[in-house]
């Protein structure tokens, strides 16, 4: 009689535990659905309006086109100047990711393999500068910019992109250094390599994968920016195309939502794109440099 109670007060608790795991594994996908959807609808939304008059958005703006209509392209291409400001967007990422990524990667080997206490005091000083926000040196930003005279101009632009995004992958390239065999740069050494042959020929190629990632991370990054191409940039010829299309919303409001939608999926094409063609490298990057970090 005790073993029979014994055996099922343990078979009720383990149901209990099951259910419990049930619970806790249905609210997980809720949560991971709604955090997809946060994701997923801004970049559906602008579909709902691309393929529509402004009478058809006035009447029903949720309901689906009547008709595939590719003129808002068209219109919103002419009417906000897209064409300039892809041009001006692509001269700021190529700027941003050769000032930021082999900056990132000589100081990360540097302070992975040369290492001493002032390197070390080196290294935090960079790490302090990845913990500034940027809207804390907005205005002094501006005042140095301006007095350097490169205020509205793209190298103004793009050189504080890559100012703030340094210490970030200086730290990401130090964890792959750190990871790498110290014999590898020692067998170098031997060959007759000098500290310059040993980080592009030996060291930098292995740290491929942190490479990919910055420059991916950074372009879409640096195609993405609004905040510093607000402040930084007056010039309506060197307007990006978030400057571009803010500024067409700015002026027109919603009643020319179909073009602004058609303006937003030319926007964001390239970076959905380059996210699409090179995830696998950003998630190969990632779980590298976590593994060697």
């Amino acid at each position: 009689m005790t073993d029979y109670t014994v055996s099922e007060i343990y078979i009720r608790k383990l149901r209990i535990a099951r259910r419990r795991t049930l619970a806790i594994k249905i609210i997980n996908v809720i949560i991971l659905i709604i955090l997809a959807l946060a994701v997923i609808l801004p970049i559906l939304l602008p579909w709902f309006f691309v393929f529509k008059t402004r009478l058809e958005f006035s009447y029903s703006p949720w309901s689906l086109p009547t008709q595939i209509r590719w003129n808002n392209f068209q219109e919103a291409w002419v009417a906000i100047k897209i064409g300039q400001g892809l041009l001006n967007t692509l001269w700021v990422c190529m700027g941003a990711i050769a000032g930021t990524v082999p900056a990132a990667a000589m100081a990360g080997y540097i302070f992975a393999r040369y290492q001493s206490k002032v390197t070390e005091v080196l290294f935090y000083a960079v790490l302090v500068g990845y913990f500034i926000p940027v809207h804390m040196v907005l205005i002094p930003l501006y005042q140095f910019t301006s007095r350097i005279g490169i205020v509205d101009t793209l190298p103004g632009l793009f050189l504080p992109m890559a100012a703030f995004g340094i210490p970030f992958w200086t730290i990401i390239y130090r964890s792959f250094f750190r990871g790498l065999p110290g014999e590898l740069a020692e067998a170098a050494r031997i060959d007759g390599a000098g500290h310059t042959g040993t980080f592009f020929r030996i060291m930098l190629p292995l740290a491929n994968p942190a490479t990919i990632l910055a420059v991916l991370l950074v372009f879409i990054g640096a195609w993405s920016d609004y905040l510093l191409s607000l402040i930084l940039i007056n010039d309506p010829k060197l307007f990006t195309m978030q400057l571009r299309i803010a500024q067409f919303l700015n002026q027109y409001g919603t009643d020319h939502m179909p073009r602004y939608a058609a303006a937003a999926v030319i926007a964001s094409a390239p970076t959905l794109l380059l996210y699409i063609f090179g995830h696998r490298w950003i998630i190969r990057g990632t779980l590298a440099g976590a593994l060697k970090g």
